[in-house]
């Protein structure tokens, strides 16, 4: 009887212990294991941040989609020894496994700057994501106090995906909470290292959203090197001029990458990532998968690994999947070949840009937003099943 034991129930983990369960043999042991109960949406995280969605709206309890020969087990990880196939853990007892997929998703990362840690609201989870609409409606409803114009400043640092989707709800977040709290005009200001945004984007659409963003308010500030946040304001060098923005909501989105238990299982990796085969194995270690956040895999006549996205990590689950059953079924492995289906970004709750990539289309304003639904009730669907999408889909 094999043991497969999956790290993480996000979307990669996830879909390879439902994928698992239907392909390996019935005697098969399959363990998944996360820290938390709850299967969280995560690329729906910026809508509670902005207070646009609510926690229960983007999160399902995990055991509610198993398969009944997938046993959930609530524990942190804290170590992968893949020499002695054993995993420990922080509350709970060592496991052994025969194979081993880590799925265990992203860590923001702050690259040391200067108080960032200590300053700054780093977006990762649902507890972050709730403190960070908390935080926002303190320090508004803190002006008429306070009469500090910092109150009514929120600064976005990066304009990543993450970054951009967020000031897309903020647009709506700060007409709301100017009315709510009898305040002036509230600022969202956005620094942004690079001169071009949505580099991932056709630079139509790319220049579509910057033109959308300003048009309703929001300031963005490229070519913009963060060198030091502050309790009220971020400092950074606009070419060798130095320069301040202030604001007492100061939101970080500037990258992630895979979780310390990588590191801290002495594993090779690059910002937590490890590079992993075309089978999305380890060379060394053919029964050690890697898929998500905490993988990097460089496609034929490639030079840099894929881009972590949620659909990169399930369509990564099916592949770990389908191999460990080849492993376990002595069958040959299949090379992991990505298609993206596109690529599509909100710009709050009706607009957003949208390319599809086989069909070489694009799409801006409500179509766009409609497909980013879509989008969504697919990744649920893919992970969760029919009756999860049914009741947590947004179409």
């Amino acid at each position: 009887m094999a043991h497969i034991l999956v790290l993480g129930a996000g979307y990669g983990g996830l879909k390879a212990a439902r994928d698992l369960a239907k392909t390996t043999p019935s005697d098969t042991q399959i363990d998944l294991v996360d820290k938390n109960e709850k299967h969280v949406e995560k690329t729906a995280l910026h809508m509670i941040a902005a207070g646009t969605s609510r926690a229960d709206a983007v999160s399902f309890d995990v055991r509610s989609v198993l398969p009944s020969n997938v046993n959930f087990i609530k524990a942190t990880v804290k170590n992968v020894d893949l020499d002695n196939k054993s995993v420990s853990f922080e509350d709970h007892d060592d496991i052994s496994y025969d194979y081993v997929i880590v799925a265990l998703g992203f860590r923001s990362e702050d690259f040391g700057l200067e108080g960032a840690s200590e300053n700054a609201l780093i977006l990762q989870d649902i507890e972050t994501a709730e403190n960070i609409y908390k935080k926002i409606n303190e320090n508004i409803a803190n002006y008429k106090e306070s009469q500090n114009e910092a109150d009514l400043s929120i600064v976005v640092c990066g304009a990543g995906f993450t970054g951009v989707e967020i000031l897309g709800e903020l647009i709506d977040t700060a007409k709301i909470l100017k009315a709510k709290y009898g305040v002036p005009e509230i600022k969202v200001t956005c620094l942004e290292m690079a001169t071009h945004i949505l580099p991932m984007f056709d630079e139509g659409l790319a220049n579509y959203a910057v033109s959308f963003l300003e048009k309703h308010g929001i300031k963005i500030l490229t070519g913009a090197k963060i060198t030091k946040i502050e309790k009220d304001g971020v400092i950074y060098m606009d070419g060798e001029e130095e320069k301040r923005v202030d604001g007492s909501t100061i939101i970080w989105t500037v990258g992630v990458s895979g979780s310390d238990v990588i590191k801290d299982s002495g594993l090779e990796a690059r910002r937590n990532r490890v590079m992993t085969t075309e089978f999305l194995n380890l060379e060394d270690h053919p029964e050690a998968f890697f898929i998500g956040d905490d993988s990097a895999m460089i496609p034929d006549g490639q030079e840099r690994p894929l881009p972590t996205t949620g659909q990169l990590a399930i369509a990564e689950g099916t592949g770990a999947a389908f191999n460990i059953a080849a492993l376990i079924n002595g069958k040959d492995l299949k090379k992991f070949v990505y298609h993206s289906l596109g690529t599509i970004a909100s710009l709050g709750q009706n607009h957003g840009i949208a390319e599809i990539t086989d069909k070489k289309l694009k799409f801006k304003g409500f179509p766009a937003s409609l497909l980013k639904r879509g989008s969504a009730d697919r990744s649920i669907y893919e992970v969760a099943g029919i009756k999860t999408a049914i009741k947590k889909g947004t179409i």
